[in-house]
């Protein structure tokens, strides 16, 4: 079948060992050279045919410019921002006829976070800032800055410590709208966390672990409330899940030998804590791997033997979570770099886990699913694929060996190489139940998918393929 001028969909005829119901339409758009500037452009927004990107410029790449696009990849605005290395763009919105950058600073021994505005059309600053905080400090002192974002992206908190000499840690905490307007701001007894959360109703969890004990401070611009308990259990990494209903869900990952690796890595077991708040019941329910998800995750054969006398997977690390309102999932996958000569050359990410979680904090069940991408290491964003929330359950898009897309589940597969390979675009569509619909897509020979799928509108999505010299645009609208 020939591909026309508008690069137009093509649907493949499905094995009969995948279910033929249709995941989504994705129309893809015609072919340029502007996304092939870089593989790390910062997505904004897309409204009114106009996408817009925060971009690293220079010989150095050390200089930001904020660009915009119309659909068909013509430049349309370029300003430069900056290239003072002490300022970080943590990402921003398309807010009607203004874009909203959130923005921190960090020199003469203090640290400002604030919003900076430009014009949605043509990316001038537009206003003064915002100044969210202003610390100042004296040598010695210690200042950092971290986000949340809620479920719905509508909401975002800044969480701002200061540690100075001498004194005791200081943590405040702010919720804002997507135009970085304040909700409110306080301070809170924590005095250090390593785990942040954000609702959709405007609650804010900081979380940390400390001698024995979980402690969880909940914040709602009113009130702080404070929560101890123990969980007789070790974990190697841990996240806050979901908060609903007075209960805390935390899901974590467990190494049965001492992880000679980084943190997070050498799994052989996922497990959950859900801490009800009004009674403080704690329960803990646990998930081993078993040696078909060994393989699987590993890409070997079902049947193949486990040399070791347990089932570690050796670079597995939480990758993200996604909740809905009877539970949450839990998506989990290994990735790797390889160094030549002390300098990283790929970059490898291969199986994917996802748990169901219920409502009572239990396992309903687990699936372990055979994905190889293999990227250089400076496109690696070509296999930052991530789970996206659907009003039917989870849905994964990523690019994959053209010659295995149709390989059965108990098979191994081939690598798909960025850049190297023909590649096939697959999304698959999990139900709460646990059940797969998937569909694929032909792309262009050698092009790969750069990061997630963006949200547009509900139900639709911006995609981003390239290759090494060209690229395109796709719109993809899920089914109802």
């Amino acid at each position: 079948m020939k591909r026309n001028t508008f690069c137009m969909l093509i649907a493949l005829i499905l094995p009969c060992t995948f279910v033929s119901a249709q995941v989504a339409d994705v129309e893809f758009l015609p072919q340029g050279r502007a996304l092939a500037k870089s593989y790390e452009p910062r997505f904004i927004g897309c409204e009114n045919g106009q996408v817009v990107f925060i971009e690293k410029a220079g010989r150095l790449r050390n200089k930001m410019e904020l660009a915009s696009y119309d659909m068909e990849q013509k430049e349309l605005a370029r300003v430069q921002m900056t290239d003072n290395k002490e300022v970080q763009c943590y990402g921003g919105y398309i807010n009607g006829s203004n874009i909203d950058l959130l923005m921190s600073e960090m020199s003469d021994n203090g640290m400002r976070v604030y919003r900076e505005r430009h014009n949605a059309q043509s990316l001038l600053p537009s206003g003064e800032t915002l100044t969210l905080v202003d610390f100042k400090g004296t040598q010695g002192d210690n200042m950092g800055f971290a986000l949340g974002v809620s479920p719905n992206q509508q909401l975002l908190a800044g969480f701002f410590f200061v540690e100075r000499e001498g004194q005791r840690g200081e943590v405040q905490v702010g919720l804002y709208s997507r135009e970085l307007e304040e909700y409110w701001k306080m301070d809170s007894r924590c005095r250090k966390f390593d785990m942040v959360y954000v609702t959709d109703s405007g609650e804010v969890i900081l979380g940390n672990y400390s001698s024995g004990k979980f402690n969880l401070f909940i914040l709602d611009g009113e009130n702080e409330k404070e929560y101890s308990f123990s969980a007789d259990d070790s974990y190697s990494e841990i996240r806050i899940a979901r908060y609903a209903n007075g209960k805390v869900y935390l899901v974590y990952t467990h190494s049965g030998k001492e992880n000679a690796f980084e943190m997070g890595t050498q799994v052989d077991q996922i497990g959950v804590i859900c801490f009800n708040t009004k009674n403080k019941d704690v329960k803990i329910d646990r998930h081993s791997i078993d040696k078909q998800e060994y393989n699987r995750l590993n890409n070997q054969k079902d049947g193949a033997r486990v040399k070791r006398d347990d089932f570690r997977v050796f670079y597995m690390s939480l990758n993200q979570t996604l909740e809905d309102n009877d539970g949450c999932y839990v998506m989990l996958d290994q990735s790797w770099r390889v160094l030549l000569d002390g300098t990283p050359s790929e970059f490898h990410r291969m199986g994917m886990m996802v748990c169901r979680i219920n409502d009572n904090g239990k396992f309903e069940w687990v699936k372990a699913f055979r994905i190889s991408n293999v990227s250089p290491w400076d496109a690696r964003n070509l296999s930052d694929y991530r789970w996206i929330k659907t009003k039917k359950g989870p849905m994964l898009l990523w690019v994959e060996s053209k010659n295995s897309y149709d390989t059965p589940e108990d098979k191994t597969i081939n690598d798909f190489k960025a850049l190297n390979g023909a590649g096939i675009l697959t999304a698959i569509l999990l139900g709460n139940d646990g059940s797969e619909t998937r569909q694929h897509y032909e792309i262009a020979s050698k092009q790969a998918l750069l990061g997630a799928p963006h949200l547009l509108t509900d139900g639709n999505y911006l995609l981003i393929l390239r290759g090494k010299s060209r690229g395109y645009f796709a719109k993809m609208s899920v089914n109802d």
